[in-house]
């Protein structure tokens, strides 16, 4: 009979310890660990569905520290319209979009290792951008001393 109830509260004990490891965040929302089983990384600004110009900042924050690559440290890649294989790699936030043209776009980051290895969480947002944009590829601004990117989205 002892081994029975053990065996019962054992099964009761593990089923609570089931994880929800989240879901992609379409309004800035993280995936990845939202109780605390991993990392986060959640969009500040702008807002989900924003109207915005052509050139606008992109806040963001993560749970884990952030760095360049060669520091051994995570990082960020940005893309957009889900062009995953064309991002930049961001070290830190506020980081500045430009060059997207008029119209309705996805900007999407995920956290990455500093070997390029996903680290699990990601976030995206849609925005509307208002004002004139450029080419047909996003641009980007020059990153502080200390920082990398990737050639583009």
């Amino acid at each position: 009979m002892k081994r029975f109830l053990l065996i019962a509260a054992s099964c009761v004990l593990l089923a609570g310890c089931g994880a929800d490891t989240g879901s992609a965040g379409t309004s800035g929302g993280t995936e990845g660990g939202t109780d605390g089983g991993g990392p986060t990384l959640t969009i500040s600004s702008p807002v989900d569905g924003a109207d915005v110009g052509s050139s606008f900042a992109l806040e963001f924050s993560s749970s884990e520290e952030i760095g360049p690559t060669d520091s051994g440290k995570d990082h960020v890649h940005v893309s957009t319209d889900g062009h995953t294989d064309d991002y930049t790699v961001v070290t830190s936030s506020p980081f500045q979009v430009t060059g997207l043209p008029p119209g309705e776009h996805t900007v999407s980051v995920t956290l990455q290792h500093a070997d390029h290895s996903s680290a699990g969480a990601s976030a995206e947002i849609t925005v509307n951008v208002t004002g004139s944009g450029g080419g047909s590829s996003p641009a980007t601004t020059a990153p502080e001393q200390g920082q990398d990117y990737g050639g583009g989205y």
